[in-house]
């Protein structure tokens, strides 16, 4: 569990209080895109962060994009043969990750 320091200015003195900051799990990984990422898999993407309550981010080149903006994660132009980095933040994480490789990979149509 990490603390992060908080302050509270009044006009008279200054208050230091340690405020509780709680931590989810992330993991991070490179991989090479076997397929091509569209609106239908974006889509996919943003249902998965949803149905696992987690954060997904995805970097390619000088782009990025995050499960929060369909938009975001189309405008990467992921080609097969494209390097990119995965990141994604939440408890479910692992279960979050198989599903988006799948979708990175090409082995689903993104309708399920």
């Amino acid at each position: 569990m990490k603390r992060a320091y908080k302050s509270n200015k009044h006009r008279e003195h200054k208050v230091l209080s340690i405020v509780d900051v709680q931590t989810q799990p992330e993991v991070s990984f490179i991989m090479v895109a076997k397929g091509v990422l569209g609106f239908r898999e974006s889509a996919h993407i943003i249902k998965v962060a949803e149905k696992t309550n987690c954060t997904i981010s995805i970097a390619s080149g000088k782009n990025f994009g995050t499960s929060k903006s369909i938009l975001s994660l189309v405008n990467l132009g992921i080609m097969p043969a494209k390097s990119l980095v995965l990141n994604i933040k939440g408890e479910r994480n692992e279960e979050a990750f198989r599903e988006v490789s799948k979708i990175i990979a090409g082995e689903t149509d993104g309708n399920s």
